[in-house]
């Protein structure tokens, strides 16, 4: 073991630049065997009285240290992606954290400690919040298999196991599958219509695997501008459906990464697993987490969301075909309609859209982000010069509030080599009061997919990167923001999955605000805000072909839900996507689109959930309604909303939430609408 470990020691911002390869294995194999002992001790001493400090809070102890642990080593290894040393050390650690976490959760004597507090006279007394949690742990025991018998406790530790070796491998061969391919241009007018900075970054690329012309990589930020703004169709054609099919028998290295079989196997274990414990699906296992929600509630509120929306999108589509065919084009396929779509909107609204990003530069955008959230919720947010840190792109804001600091928040723009393909935001650190009565602050990680910035340009940002931005900000001051003093309450990422997406899409509502819009917008250069006319052009481009996305999401929804609602009906995965799009018709994509293959929302933790964006997303927008009303830079009504969403935790249902901040029920909102 080396002498000195950072994973060990306490810290109150992670030791990032300390950590090395060597230190994984001795502290995970550390905090495991020291947890084991403090659990058993824990039982031994609570077995007949148990009390909240001496359980509850010294379980969250042990749970506190070494999830805070794996999230910095999970982090840091987007910083060691072709390190073996760092690969074999996570992998170990990997296995260590699983099976420790299984020994917890099959620890009957720590169930039954729980059960007996439950039953105390004492537990009548809790307030609502100590009610929750607790309720909130006895749940996952029983989702766990605790009331199994032992052999079907075995049965479902054989099963647990599969499923997360099946899950790393589906993403492993779908990072394979788009790290091999790439597509050479020669000749620049192939890349007409796309950014000067996508060109500048290809060019890059290029040079730097030692050829000349452009190198066009396989990613999602790639794939949006390279649909969107590529006037070269053949190459809009040949990257979609590269990108379409990867991780398939149809990508273009003819299935050497595929995960068609690997799917089909995750979807029949988890069907397993749901059996096992007494569900009927895996979707109907899922939801037994999720307060005042039912499978039946849920296909329930697919199919109107489908049917309302079913007249905009036919509209929206009839449209752009007819907007085609006027350009000799008669038939539109899936890789020309972002292109037409943008056109379209540039055309009919005259070129309200194009250079946009200009008024967006992301060190102004993000200044003023921060300025609008401290008016809003009453807070400071300030960035810090001196710190520890993994690359030089991170970013750290101290969140306060009279004069005490109440989290961090940490932002990674770049899209790195082994980071996401995605933005997405990571938690590092739960609030939590300590049984000493300290206070453990949140910390919280955006990690961006920005394309990396040209030297001495600066980064600006598309519409969508705005909102992609105001996404995960939301996310973050929803962790941060709390003052739950309970470690199962307090973070984002023990919350059903339509309260934790709530405020990222309630934050993009305001990109969608036109005042608002009026006072974020400033040159990169000039400093010149957008003017009212462009601005209420800019919202109804927005608007027009807005079906587009209710088509997407509806899709990605129904497919994910379908497949843990229905597996064993005889259909396969492509049988069931071909059904899903007979629903959605819309989008034209191909006959040998593989979109389940690459989709890694089935394998990251929303499997069965995905509709949470959707759901979220109707909320939100209602929600909003009471800003726009009130004023969008209104401070009382945006502290309130902080009190009712982010100050209990994981506490009330998001729809009790939202019906206390509109004072009024919100069942309406999940009748047949127009959610175009």
């Amino acid at each position: 073991m080396p002498d000195f470990n950072p994973l060990l020691h306490t810290w109150d911002l992670p030791p990032w630049s300390s950590v090395r390869a060597e230190h994984l294995v001795p502290a995970i194999t550390t905090l495991v065997a020291t947890n084991r002992q403090v659990i058993n001790n824990i039982v031994a001493s609570q077995a007949h009285t148990p009390n909240w400090d001496d359980l509850v809070l010294a379980v969250d102890a042990t749970d506190a240290q070494l999830e805070e642990t794996i999230a910095v080593i999970e982090v840091l290894s987007m910083a060691h992606p072709n390190e073996t040393d760092w690969i074999i050390a996570t992998a170990t650690c990997s296995n260590a954290v699983e099976e420790y976490r299984a020994w917890k959760m099959g620890h009957r004597g720590l169930f039954r400690a729980y059960q007996s507090l439950e039953k105390s006279p004492i537990a009548r007394n809790f307030d609502a919040s100590r009610q929750a949690a607790l309720g909130k742990i006895l749940r996952k025991f029983r989702l766990s298999g605790i009331e199994l018998t032992v052999e079907r406790q075995q049965q479902l530790a054989g099963l647990n196991a599969e499923i997360s070796r099946l899950e790393a491998l589906f993403l492993n061969n779908l990072e394979s599958d788009s790290a091999q391919w790439h597509k050479r241009v020669d000749d620049i007018t192939h890349l007409a219509g796309l950014p000067d900075a996508a060109r500048q970054r290809f060019a890059q690329l290029a040079q730097a695997a030692g050829h000349t012309g452009w190198l066009i990589p396989l990613d999602l930020n790639t794939h949006l501008q390279v649909m969107t703004y590529a006037q070269h169709r053949a190459l809009r054609e040949e990257y979609f459906l590269a990108f379409f099919t990867r991780a398939s028998a149809q990508s273009p290295h003819s299935g050497q990464h595929d995960n068609g079989p690997v799917l089909e196997s995750l979807l029949t274990l988890r069907h397993q697993k749901a059996g096992l414990l007494g569900y009927d699906n895996f979707a109907q296992l899922r939801q037994a987490s999720v307060s005042g929600e039912s499978t039946a509630t849920i296909s329930a509120f697919m199919t109107r969301m489908t049917e309302s929306s079913e007249r905009a999108r036919t509209q929206d589509s009839e449209r752009l075909d007819a907007f085609a065919l006027a350009r000799g084009l008669p038939d539109v396929q899936g890789w020309d309609q972002e292109f037409l779509v943008e056109q379209l909107r540039n055309e009919q609204f005259d070129g309200a859209l194009e250079d946009l990003r200009d008024y967006f530069p992301l060190e102004g955008t993000l200044r003023r982000l921060c300025q609008f959230c401290e008016r809003m919720f009453g807070v400071g947010i300030t960035e810090l010069a001196t710190f520890e840190r993994w690359h030089d792109h991170l970013r750290l804001f101290e969140v306060s509030e009279h004069g005490q600091t109440i989290g961090y928040l940490y932002l990674h723009p770049f899209k790195g080599e082994n980071t996401l393909d995605f933005a997405g935001t990571i938690t590092l650190r739960n609030r939590r009061i300590t049984a000493e009565g300290r206070p453990v602050l949140p910390i919280a990680l955006i990690s961006w997919n920005l394309a990396s910035a040209i030297d001495g340009q600066p980064t600006l940002l598309e519409h969508l990167d705005l909102r992609v931005l105001f996404h995960e900000f939301g996310h973050c001051l929803q962790h941060i923001l709390t003052r739950s003093p309970h470690h199962t309450l307090s973070g984002i990422s023990q919350m059903a999955r339509p309260t934790a997406e709530f405020a990222g899409e309630l934050f993009e509502r305001w990109c969608y605000s036109r005042e608002f819009l009026l006072w974020l917008s400033a040159h990169h250069q000039s400093g010149e805000r957008l003017s009212e006319k462009r601005i209420d052009a800019v919202l109804a481009a927005l608007q027009s072909q807005a079906s587009r996305q209710t088509a997407i999401q509806l899709t990605v929804a129904l497919l994910d839900f379908d497949l843990h609602a229905s597996h064993g009906d005889g259909r396969s995965v492509a049988q069931v996507f071909k059904d899903v799009q007979t629903k959605v018709p819309q989008l034209k994509l191909p006959e040998n689109c593989r979109f389940a293959n690459s989709f890694d929302y089935m394998v990251t933790g929303y499997q069965a959930m995905v509709y949470a964006y959707l759901w979220s997303r109707v909320l939100a927008t209602e929600v909003f309604k009471r800003f726009e009303q009130d004023w969008v830079f209104n401070p009382t009504t945006g502290r309130e909303f902080r009190e009712i969403f982010f100050t209990p935790g994981d506490v009330q249902s998001l729809v009790s939430a939202a019906q206390v901040f509109l004072g009024r029920p919100v069942d309406e909102l999940f009748a047949p609408a127009d959610l175009s």
